[in-house]
């Protein structure tokens, strides 16, 4: 009697565990290579149907999911200098100035390189479909590759194909701004360390509970229909 009991225990602290990770894992989000064109490797080479683990941001590499989308009503109004990160180390921003006007995000970036000469904002196929007078090309006056467009919020991941000179053809490229550079006195919402609202972070604490509820309630069923077996 005393093995069912550890038994359970031991099924039950397990469950457990299995429902504080389900709630806290980062969601990770692996790009379907067929979605775009194409894919680049380090050579700088295209391959089609082939996924490039690569073809990646080198910051964590992959971009940040999971955290809560600041749109233009949430924060002042203004020109800032923000950090962005990109799906692909062949589309490095080094540079972004974002300007919130009249609850609309305008965003200029500058590439590392002048590889690019269009960007388009939605996927690769889209963009390839497009008509010409849709792409945005770039200014290379500055030596580097700059672009202007429109996002519709920071910690939201923005699709945005980008049309290579050497390959003459449209990739896939993920951009994420991100709200943790922006002045703090210019937010009007509370982000945790992560991203998330505090009210994200309360929310996932309630989840836990009700999990735990729950796989205590259904424990105490199997442990009577375990007992009765047992004794009968």
């Amino acid at each position: 009697m005393k093995t069912h009991s550890i038994t359970r225990f031991l099924i039950t602290v397990i469950l457990i565990m299995l429902s504080f990770s389900i709630v806290f894992a980062e969601p990770k989000v692996i790009k379907d290579s067929e979605r775009g064109i194409g894919t680049e490797d380090d050579s700088g080479s295209a391959s089609e149907g082939k996924s490039s683990q690569r073809d990646r941001s080198k910051q964590d590499g992959t971009l940040i999911y999971g955290m809560t989308p600041v749109y233009p009503e949430d924060f002042n109004e203004g020109t800032y200098s923000v950090e962005a990160v990109t799906s692909s180390q062949f589309f490095r921003i080094t540079d972004a100035e974002l300007t919130n006007s009249r609850g609309r995000l305008e965003a200029v970036i500058t590439i590392s390189s002048t590889s690019y000469a269009y960007v388009f904002p939605g996927t690769a196929d889209e963009a390839a479909a497009a008509d010409r007078s849709e792409w945005i090309k770039g200014d290379e006056s500055t030596g580097f590759s700059r672009f202007t467009l429109e996002a519709p919020a920071l910690n939201k991941e923005i699709p945005c194909a980008a049309y290579s000179k050497k390959k003459q053809k449209w990739y896939d490229r993920d951009i994420v701004f991100l709200a943790s550079s922006l002045p703090e006195d210019s937010l009007m919402i509370e982000l945790d360390e992560d991203g998330g609202t505090i009210t994200d972070t309360q929310e996932a604490a309630m989840k836990v509970i009700y999990i735990a509820f729950a796989i205590i309630i259904a424990g105490g069923i199997l442990n009577h229909f375990v007992k009765k077996r047992y004794y009968e």
